[in-house]
């Protein structure tokens, strides 16, 4: 059984973890000046195998993020439709728990071209309206696991204070990040469990290019934001729609609430991941906030009819440009609009 000062030490070595990632333990011993740091770090690897999703610039790689409704006429439509629809592009699906024709995309694009394809999916009758905002600011919120029980693997209350955004400085004036930079992003987003041996074996490149390029390029120059650590699977998302600063103070109480877009409208979209235990906590003191605020609330279980996540689109970056092409998206377009009716007649 862990004892308080144990506790205290994993939630704090979690925190530089949450910052400077764990490419070298030794440093977050260093910083943290936690003297066991090391062996607190492989107790985590041992005990919940926990994994490092690095949150991008994407417009320091040259992309825009765009947030998606749609609201679909067709109830089967899959997120793997979308995903394949949109060309890679998406980094997020979620269908709504309880209206599943409300499908929520979060797309990395350099232009609004795709809406070409929305705009055909809605003359065709496959959707009847979709609304689409350019994400203005993206804010990364570090877990603060001093309230979360290491022992049964899950928090245990809310934050008694609100919490700040974070980024890692932005050293990138100048410098323009290459293939290999945007490769390792990518690859380490889809596959969170990756080494740097692990990569350097999956992108087919020496350990030593992945390893400078990671220290002197990702990290060095600033191509990441930070980390978000996973301890474990998540039963549920949510996304919160809002338009008050207040509220968004009073949700960075809710410790797996880990970022946030902001949109041109100027509302904003909180995201909030956990465990089924926590879901109705959660909504409850959603729901106290709407004395607040407009607030709207989708659920989005984690499964595959659900949710799909991915990684920024590198396969979509050669040769320093992105390569997008809408006319890849509209030819499967068409081939959804033809599956869908030959599947209702």
């Amino acid at each position: 059984m862990l004892i308080q000062k144990e506790t205290l030490k994993l939630s704090e070595v979690l925190y530089y973890l949450q910052r400077f990632g764990d490419l070298n333990p030794k440093i977050i011993g260093a910083i943290s000046r936690i003297k066991d740091a090391e062996k607190l770090v492989q107790w985590l690897r041992d005990r919940y195998h926990y994994r490092l999703f690095p949150f991008a610039r994407y417009e320091i790689l040259g992309l825009k993020k765009y947030y998606v409704t749609i609201y679909f006429n067709y109830y089967d439509v899959s997120i793997d439709d979308l995903y394949d629809l949109f060309d890679w592009t998406t980094v997020f699906i979620m269908r709504d728990l309880m209206n599943p024709l409300i499908i929520n995309v979060s797309i990395l694009y350099t232009s609004r071209d795709f809406e070409n394809i929305l705009d055909y999916l809605q003359d065709e009758g496959i959707i009847y309206h979709y609304d689409v905002h350019k994400v203005e600011e993206e804010k990364f919120y570090p877990i603060d696991y001093s309230v979360f029980d290491f022992e049964r693997g899950e928090f245990q209350d809310f934050l008694p204070f609100s919490r700040e955004p974070f980024e890692l400085p932005d050293l990138t004036e100048g410098f323009s990040p290459d293939d290999l930079d945007v490769k390792i992003i990518g690859k380490k987003q889809e596959r969170t469990d990756l080494s740097l041996k692990d990569l350097s074996k999956a992108l087919g490149i020496s350990f030593k290019d992945v390893l400078y390029h990671t220290q002197a390029h990702v990290v060095g120059k600033g191509l990441i934001k930070g980390y978000d650590v996973y301890l474990y699977r998540p039963d549920f998302r949510l996304e919160v729609l809002f338009s008050e600063k207040e509220v968004l103070d009073e949700l960075t109480k809710i410790p797996r609430m880990y970022f946030v877009y902001k949109l041109d409208n100027k509302s904003y979209v909180a995201h909030i991941s956990d465990v089924s235990s926590r879901l109705i906590p959660y909504l409850k003191f959603i729901s106290n906030l709407k004395k607040k605020d407009t607030i709207e609330v989708y659920i989005h279980p984690t499964d595959e009819s659900h949710l799909l996540t991915a990684s920024i689109p590198y396969e979509h970056f050669e040769k320093g440009r992105w390569n997008f092409n809408t006319e890849v998206m509209m030819l499967r377009a068409e081939k959804l609009v033809k599956k869908l009716e030959e599947n209702s007649t």
